[in-house]
């Protein structure tokens, strides 16, 4: 996560992730995050982009479990 959608303000945020999360949920966030930049023609160069797909992916399965990551604005 943090090679190829780090922001540079995501660290934090994925490593709380990684930590809190289980790594099957990850996976799948990481796969989904992948398939919409491709389908939105998103640029590999993007990362602000891509970090908040990532991001809001993470976070709706955190909230299905109950866990707050943190406000990903």
């Amino acid at each position: 996560m943090i090679k190829n959608f780090d922001d540079g303000r995501s660290k934090s945020f994925f490593c709380r992730a990684a930590t809190l999360l289980d790594l099957t949920d990850i996976t799948n966030s990481l796969d989904q995050a992948i398939q919409k930049i491709k389908t939105d023609k998103i640029s590999q160069d993007d990362v602000k982009k891509k970090a908040q797909i990532l991001k809001e992916l993470i976070n709706e399965i955190a909230l299905e479990e109950g866990i707050e990551l943190v406000n990903t604005n």
